[in-house]
Protein backbone atom coordinates (compact mmCIF):
# COMPACT_ATOMS: atom_id res chain seq x y z
CA UNK A 1 0.00 0.00 0.00
CA UNK A 2 1.37 2.90 -0.96
CA UNK A 3 1.58 6.36 1.82
CA UNK A 4 -0.90 8.22 0.01
CA UNK A 5 -3.88 5.24 0.17
CA UNK A 6 -3.80 5.18 4.14
CA UNK A 7 -5.80 8.54 3.98
CA UNK A 8 -8.30 6.95 1.70
CA UNK A 9 -11.40 6.20 3.54
CA UNK A 10 -12.31 2.09 3.76
CA UNK A 11 -14.84 -0.13 4.09
CA UNK A 12 -16.15 -2.63 6.69
CA UNK A 13 -15.16 -5.35 4.63
CA UNK A 14 -11.54 -4.55 3.73
CA UNK A 15 -10.81 -3.38 6.83
CA UNK A 16 -11.66 -6.76 8.63
CA UNK A 17 -9.87 -8.25 5.39
CA UNK A 18 -6.88 -6.51 6.25
CA UNK A 19 -7.19 -7.68 10.25
CA UNK A 20 -7.86 -11.19 9.52
CA UNK A 21 -4.66 -11.77 7.17
CA UNK A 22 -6.58 -13.83 5.20
CA UNK A 23 -5.14 -14.61 1.63
CA UNK A 24 -7.36 -16.03 -1.15
CA UNK A 25 -5.32 -18.51 -3.46
CA UNK A 26 -4.81 -17.68 -6.89
CA UNK A 27 -6.32 -19.37 -9.62
CA UNK A 28 -3.59 -20.85 -10.78
CA UNK A 29 -2.75 -22.54 -7.39
CA UNK A 30 -6.12 -23.70 -6.97
CA UNK A 31 -5.93 -24.96 -10.77
CA UNK A 32 -2.31 -27.37 -9.70
CA UNK A 33 -4.76 -27.80 -6.87
CA UNK A 34 -7.38 -29.63 -8.54
CA UNK A 35 -5.11 -31.42 -11.14
CA UNK A 36 -4.46 -33.67 -8.42
CA UNK A 37 -6.56 -34.65 -6.11
CA UNK A 38 -9.77 -37.80 -6.61
CA UNK A 39 -13.25 -36.79 -7.48
CA UNK A 40 -14.21 -37.49 -3.61
CA UNK A 41 -11.95 -34.68 -2.22
CA UNK A 42 -13.22 -32.23 -5.28
CA UNK A 43 -16.73 -33.52 -4.08
CA UNK A 44 -15.92 -32.04 -0.45
CA UNK A 45 -13.95 -29.09 -0.76
CA UNK A 46 -16.68 -28.09 -3.63
CA UNK A 47 -19.68 -28.50 -0.84
CA UNK A 48 -17.27 -26.94 1.47
CA UNK A 49 -18.11 -29.92 4.22
CA UNK A 50 -17.44 -33.12 4.59
CA UNK A 51 -20.50 -35.76 4.93
CA UNK A 52 -20.01 -37.73 8.02
CA UNK A 53 -22.14 -40.62 8.78
CA UNK A 54 -24.74 -39.80 12.16
CA UNK A 55 -24.97 -41.94 15.65
CA UNK A 56 -28.37 -43.52 13.98
CA UNK A 57 -26.06 -44.51 11.15
CA UNK A 58 -22.72 -45.57 12.74
CA UNK A 59 -23.64 -46.02 16.45
CA UNK A 60 -21.96 -44.49 18.56
CA UNK A 61 -18.46 -45.67 19.68
CA UNK A 62 -15.53 -44.35 21.78
CA UNK A 63 -12.30 -45.21 20.99
CA UNK A 64 -10.12 -43.99 23.86
CA UNK A 65 -10.22 -41.68 26.59
CA UNK A 66 -8.19 -38.81 26.78
CA UNK A 67 -6.03 -36.92 29.79
CA UNK A 68 -9.84 -35.27 30.81
CA UNK A 69 -11.99 -38.00 31.37
CA UNK A 70 -13.20 -37.24 28.16
CA UNK A 71 -14.45 -39.99 25.81
CA UNK A 72 -12.96 -40.28 22.00
CA UNK A 73 -15.06 -40.66 18.63
CA UNK A 74 -13.49 -40.63 15.89
CA UNK A 75 -15.73 -40.34 12.46
CA UNK A 76 -14.22 -40.14 8.57
CA UNK A 77 -15.74 -38.60 6.09
CA UNK A 78 -17.71 -40.56 3.93
CA UNK A 79 -16.81 -39.18 0.08
CA UNK A 80 -13.05 -38.48 0.55
CA UNK A 81 -11.76 -40.47 3.49
CA UNK A 82 -9.59 -38.22 4.19
CA UNK A 83 -11.24 -36.06 7.06
CA UNK A 84 -11.50 -37.34 10.44
CA UNK A 85 -13.77 -35.66 12.76
CA UNK A 86 -12.53 -35.92 16.92
CA UNK A 87 -15.42 -35.63 19.08
CA UNK A 88 -14.92 -35.57 22.63
CA UNK A 89 -18.17 -36.37 24.74
CA UNK A 90 -18.64 -36.16 28.65
CA UNK A 91 -20.34 -38.64 30.32
CA UNK A 92 -22.64 -37.56 33.65
CA UNK A 93 -24.88 -39.86 35.68
CA UNK A 94 -28.66 -37.87 36.43
CA UNK A 95 -30.99 -38.65 38.64
CA UNK A 96 -30.39 -42.32 37.91
CA UNK A 97 -29.62 -42.43 34.32
CA UNK A 98 -26.37 -41.63 32.14
CA UNK A 99 -26.87 -38.49 29.96
CA UNK A 100 -23.86 -38.07 27.10
CA UNK A 101 -23.01 -34.48 25.66
CA UNK A 102 -20.10 -33.63 23.16
CA UNK A 103 -18.12 -31.18 24.56
CA UNK A 104 -15.61 -30.67 21.17
CA UNK A 105 -15.17 -31.70 18.28
CA UNK A 106 -11.99 -30.78 15.42
CA UNK A 107 -11.12 -32.47 11.83
CA UNK A 108 -8.05 -34.06 11.56
CA UNK A 109 -6.41 -34.77 7.92
CA UNK A 110 -4.99 -37.95 7.03
CA UNK A 111 -2.85 -38.95 3.93
CA UNK A 112 -4.63 -40.94 1.48
CA UNK A 113 -2.88 -44.44 0.74
CA UNK A 114 -1.29 -43.22 -2.67
CA UNK A 115 -0.12 -39.97 -0.91
CA UNK A 116 -3.32 -37.84 -1.19
CA UNK A 117 -3.35 -35.14 1.13
CA UNK A 118 -6.98 -32.77 1.25
CA UNK A 119 -5.54 -29.86 2.58
CA UNK A 120 -3.75 -27.68 -0.54
CA UNK A 121 0.02 -26.69 0.51
CA UNK A 122 0.65 -24.36 2.93
CA UNK A 123 1.77 -20.59 1.96
CA UNK A 124 -0.42 -21.11 -1.14
CA UNK A 125 -3.70 -19.15 0.38
CA UNK A 126 -7.09 -20.03 1.35
CA UNK A 127 -8.77 -21.98 -1.73
CA UNK A 128 -12.75 -21.08 -1.44
CA UNK A 129 -15.52 -24.04 -2.70
CA UNK A 130 -16.60 -21.33 -5.20
CA UNK A 131 -12.71 -21.25 -6.50
CA UNK A 132 -13.09 -25.23 -6.52
CA UNK A 133 -15.86 -25.22 -8.29
CA UNK A 134 -14.69 -22.59 -10.86
CA UNK A 135 -11.83 -24.87 -11.79
CA UNK A 136 -13.82 -27.80 -11.95
CA UNK A 137 -16.21 -26.02 -14.49
CA UNK A 138 -13.41 -23.90 -16.34
CA UNK A 139 -11.47 -27.57 -16.82
CA UNK A 140 -14.53 -29.65 -18.24
CA UNK A 141 -15.92 -26.63 -20.68
CA UNK A 142 -11.88 -26.49 -21.45
CA UNK A 143 -11.76 -26.49 -25.59
CA UNK A 144 -15.17 -25.32 -25.88
CA UNK A 145 -15.48 -21.63 -27.32
CA UNK A 146 -17.80 -19.29 -25.52
CA UNK A 147 -19.44 -18.47 -28.99
CA UNK A 148 -20.53 -22.58 -29.20
CA UNK A 149 -21.40 -22.78 -25.24
CA UNK A 150 -24.05 -19.57 -26.34
CA UNK A 151 -25.22 -21.23 -29.40
CA UNK A 152 -25.79 -24.43 -27.10
CA UNK A 153 -27.33 -23.13 -24.07
CA UNK A 154 -30.16 -20.95 -26.46
CA UNK A 155 -30.76 -24.86 -28.75
CA UNK A 156 -31.60 -26.22 -25.53
CA UNK A 157 -33.73 -22.94 -24.62
CA UNK A 158 -35.40 -23.35 -27.43
CA UNK A 159 -35.80 -27.61 -27.11
CA UNK A 160 -37.41 -27.10 -23.50
CA UNK A 161 -39.96 -24.92 -24.46
CA UNK A 162 -41.03 -27.14 -27.28
CA UNK A 163 -41.21 -29.53 -24.48
CA UNK A 164 -43.26 -27.22 -22.21
CA UNK A 165 -45.62 -26.15 -24.86
CA UNK A 166 -46.26 -29.48 -26.28
CA UNK A 167 -47.24 -31.38 -23.56
CA UNK A 168 -49.42 -28.30 -22.32
CA UNK A 169 -50.44 -26.50 -25.50
CA UNK A 170 -52.49 -29.97 -26.52
CA UNK A 171 -54.68 -31.72 -24.08
CA UNK A 172 -56.52 -34.66 -24.89
CA UNK A 173 -60.17 -35.35 -23.34
CA UNK A 174 -60.46 -36.81 -20.11
CA UNK A 175 -61.80 -40.40 -20.15
CA UNK A 176 -64.55 -41.60 -17.70
CA UNK A 177 -65.27 -44.98 -17.36
CA UNK A 178 -64.04 -47.71 -19.65
CA UNK A 179 -64.12 -48.75 -23.35
CA UNK A 180 -66.48 -51.26 -22.51
CA UNK A 181 -68.93 -49.00 -21.37
CA UNK A 182 -69.00 -46.45 -24.30
CA UNK A 183 -71.88 -46.34 -26.77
Amino acid sequence: MADGDADLPKSIQGEQFEETGIVRASDEDVDLYVDRVSDEVLACRERGRHLFPTIRQAGIHFTEVDDEGLFVRRLTCTCCLLAVKVERWEGVRQRGRTRFHRVASNLEYRTGPDGQVYLAETGRGRMTPRQIGDSVASKALAGQTLASLRKAAKEAAKEAAKEAGGSSGRRRPARTGNASEAG
